[in-house]
């Protein structure tokens, strides 16, 4: 690069070339601006935003320095942004209006506004089209990575996972080719974008799968698949948002002792300001405990930043939180996080202390802890592999949708602007590179394993009239037998060709499945 701007111009160029330890010379040129793509561009950019959005009379929140807000006529405008991707809402359209024009005024004509009910934010489609009620979904994003997908997924599932989700097989010879691996990496990947935005009832498979990106097995490209499977037949559902109470804060922490492995639990949280999960997580825990007990209490310590951290967040938004309640399912553990080491048995007594934070912020009024039945704790569908009813009612109450969900109804009734807008050329492309792969997939399999054709079919045997078993014999001079003799061979020849037939098909199905 460096001897290529020097031949276009000497005069400029050549005194800012700089030979390296290594003999290649480097162009070193000072930047007037920030070069788009750098990481001080971003930093840059972040600090003159803010500085524009502060003369404006916007005051950052101090829990989340991406968030803004100001009064005006009487209401709250709020604006948050990711880099240079701005979201601006008030009761007043007029004044969101006039925030436009001044953003326009300082970053001239380049600026794109979107207006409406129906906004594309990051991949993310927020429908605003219902009363009190916010839907929030990726239907174009999850329609790419099935169609992207380099195997056949299969026929869509009930559940993203089975019961033995975390179960593991020690085994290297099913360990995948590094082509697959990377794949298995690349899908998971963009799973864990769906599953934290609009997506939260896969978020405990997903959690287990991010965990094998390392050294992934058949059985873990076979639960992605699952995963991807049971999206390909809810790809249209959608997250409801609805907020019954800003001053109530509802924290649904539940644990599951001892399901991984290595023996370690796996801790699940949900939180709610009405209907819907707002903010959730699962994910394992760091440590082995002794009892359930144990493991529901560090499952709070857990999800203890989080809850502190939504309260600040909502307060400095200008509302105040009355009530900031830790449902939990064990009574024993709500004990020990009122009580302390007070409530400590034989079992409990060597617990860390860090484990008792709960207790002070209790103690302080900052949070409430209640008693929930396990049939009523909202997040047990984030610590383990729930199946049937039970993970229906759960996932009803994290997605804020019908129990008996149907995919096919809930695409009439989805806005025609959330579907994905597929072009048939594209969609024949995607079709040919599917079936590339899958051809070159099974040569591959062919030549490191050759189909093993069953052998010839044992000639005819007649039972004689003696009770014996014997070859019939063919010939010539049987006259009237001929004929038949004849057919008897065709018969064999067809049912050869039916046999060559039936063995290749089930190998092509079984690599069609994988």
């Amino acid at each position: 690069m460096a001897e290529m701007m020097v031949k276009v111009d000497p005069s400029i160029y050549r005194k800012y070339v700089v030979t390296g330890r290594n003999g290649v010379p480097h162009l070193y040129v000072k930047l007037n601006k920030a070069l788009y793509g750098l990481l001080k561009a971003a930093l840059l950019f972040y600090k003159k935003l803010v500085g524009e959005l502060k003369s404006m009379g916007f005051v950052l929140n101090k829990y989340d320095p991406c968030v803004a807000n100001r009064i005006v006529n009487g209401s709250q405008q709020t604006v948050c942004w990711h880099v240079d991707d701005l979201k601006v809402s008030h009761v007043d359209p007029e004044v969101n209006e006039s925030f436009a024009k001044d953003i326009m005024k300082i970053y001239g004509n380049k600026v794109t506004i979107n207006r409406g009910d129906i906004h594309d934010y990051l991949g993310i489609d927020f429908d605003f089209s219902h009363a009190n009620e916010t839907k929030i979904s990726m239907i174009k994003y999850l329609h790419k990575i099935i169609e992207t997908f380099p195997e056949e997924i299969g026929k869509p599932v009930d559940a993203p996972h089975q019961d033995w989700l975390f179960k593991i097989r020690d085994d290297p010879s099913i360990q995948l080719p590094e082509e697959q691996a990377q794949q298995f990496h690349h899908t998971v990947a963009q799973l864990l974008f769906v599953a934290m935005r609009a997506r939260p009832d896969i978020q405990t498979s997903v959690s287990f799968l991010t965990k094998r990106v390392q050294k992934p097995d058949e059985d873990d490209w076979n639960k992605l698949k699952r995963v991807l499977r049971y999206l390909k037949g809810t790809k249209h559902m959608k997250l409801s948002l609805r907020v019954d109470n800003l001053n109530t804060i509802c924290w649904w922490v539940d644990a599951a002792y001892g399901v991984h492995m290595d023996l370690k639990g796996h801790t699940g949280m949900m939180m709610t300001l009405g209907q819907g999960a707002l903010m959730s997580f699962s994910r394992g825990q760091k440590l082995n405990v002794r009892s359930s007990t144990e493991a529901e209490l560090v499952g709070i310590d857990d999800a203890i930043p989080s809850i502190m951290w939504g309260k600040h967040f909502i307060e400095d938004q200008g509302y105040t939180v009355s009530h900031n309640i830790l449902y939990q399912d064990n009574k024993s553990t709500i004990l020990l996080a009122r009580n302390g080491f007070s409530s400590s048995s034989k079992r409990t007594k060597h617990i860390h202390h860090r484990y008792f934070l709960v207790k002070d912020l209790i103690d302080r009024g900052e949070v409430e802890v209640k008693y929930a039945p396990t049939d009523e704790m909202w997040s047990d569908v984030f610590t383990k592999p729930l199946m049937g009813k039970k993970w229906r009612e759960m996932r009803a109450k994290t997605m804020n949708c019908g129990v008996n969900y149907d995919d096919e109804a809930e695409a009439k009734i989805t806005h025609p602007d959330l579907l994905p807008k597929v072009d048939p050329i594209d969609a024949s492309s995607l079709e040919l590179l599917k079936r590339e792969k899958i051809i070159k997939r099974l040569k591959d399999r062919r030549k490191s394993s050759p189909i093993q054709r069953p052998a010839e079919p044992p000639p005819n045997r007649h039972r004689s009239v003696l009770g014996e078993s014997r070859i019939a014999k063919r010939s010539r001079n049987a006259g009237p037998s001929e004929a038949r003799s004849r057919s008897s061979s065709a018969a064999i020849q067809r049912a050869k060709d039916r046999l060559r037939n039936r063995s290749k098909a089930p190998y092509i199905r079984s690599v069609l499945r994988q």
